[in-house]
């Protein structure tokens, strides 16, 4: 591709992902690439296949939460998306440019206080003065986080910035972790790739502000809000996906995410049903059923009679860059008191 079309495919792209158009131009293939043909012009779903399966994984993890979650823990990786960050997908690297890059990371990557929290296998591969590589060593694909807007891990390495204590990648995944990814179903690769585009659209929105994905948690296009509860199921049985949700997106503003012509799942076909919307990819389905919201936080699962509590909310200012990690940080549900000092 020729160095004038990668920019300016960049900038289209940046318009819809909100990365700045030098943080996206390296997610935009190249001609002689070995990216998996399974991409759609902006780069987005060209990985290779262990960052598909890592993608994979963390959708499962985010779309995941409520009473009725479908992920094998307690704890699911839900709460990532109350932070405010940008998701750059490239062919071998997820990039995450956030405004608390710590405090996503301490959702993501567990330790021996709270084992049982973030992607099990996720590690820190290196830490840097405001960023981290973490690398999940059952599939052997990376992540990067970081807090510098265009995706850089700046200065030399730093492993005193670990402040929690993250798990590194010397620790070996635990039996608990290779229990809980056992317990998750086989996915073939047309379902990895259709659960993958969640992922990597969670910012993405219209560049005419028309719609707007909003993290799953903020809508910005000043429509009233779809619910407060943000209670979340994603689940899979063989290459049959359903996602149940109650809060934001709106279900059009999903749609358009994994179907438009620009942004979307290239190859995605689309069928409307009584109560949402089928996606095809390949062999894969993708049912997507918005759940009702009325002016409580209820229950869907009981028919939204129930109150039920709050998911996982962090005590920490906005913006605390680390305070997650720094402090002890209580999270109170029925069933949780956790510290993450």
């Amino acid at each position: 591709m020729p160095a004038s079309l990668r920019r300016q495919t960049a900038r289209l792209r940046a318009s819809y992902t909100r990365e700045t158009a030098s943080l996206a131009a390296p997610g935009i293939p190249r001609r002689d690439s070995n990216a998996l043909p399974l991409h759609s012009g902006l780069g987005l779903d060209a990985c290779s296949a262990p960052q598909r399966r890592l993608r994979a994984l963390l959708a499962l993890g985010m779309f995941n939460n409520g009473p009725t979650s479908w992920w094998p823990r307690l704890v699911t990786l839900a709460d990532v998306t109350r932070y405010t960050f940008v998701v750059s997908a490239r062919h071998d690297d997820l990039v995450i440019t956030a405004r608390a890059p710590y405090n996503v990371a301490c959702w993501l990557v567990g330790r021996e206080r709270l084992p049982q929290i973030g992607l099990p296998g996720l590690r820190v591969d290196s830490s840097y003065e405001d960023g981290w590589r973490l690398r999940h060593l059952p599939t052997g694909a990376t992540m990067s986080v970081t807090g510098d807007r265009h995706g850089r891990l700046r200065g030399p390495l730093k492993p005193d910035s670990n402040y929690a204590r993250l798990w590194t990648t010397d620790v070996l995944v635990s039996d608990e972790e290779h229990a809980v990814l056992n317990r998750l179903p086989r996915l073939s690769a047309d379902t990895e790739t259709m659960l993958a585009a969640l992922t990597v659209r969670l910012c993405a929105h219209a560049p005419d502000g028309s719609w707007d994905i909003g993290m799953w948690f903020n809508d910005l296009t000043d429509r009233p809000g779809r619910g407060h509860a943000h209670h979340r199921r994603l689940s899979v049985e063989g290459d049959r996906c359903t996602l149940h949700w109650d809060s934001e997106p709106y279900p059009e503003d999903l749609r358009a995410a994994l179907t438009g012509p620009v942004i979307g799942l290239a190859g995605t076909r689309i069928q409307p049903t009584g109560d949402g919307w089928n996606l095809r990819y390949g062999r894969a389905r993708l049912l997507l059923v918005p759940w009702r919201s009325g002016p409580e936080d209820t229950d869907p699962a009981q028919g939204g009679n129930r109150r039920v509590g709050q998911p996982l909310a962090l005590d920490c200012p906005a913006g605390a860059a680390r305070g997650l990690c720094s402090r002890s940080t209580r999270l109170r549900t029925g069933l949780l008191d956790l510290s993450l000092s």
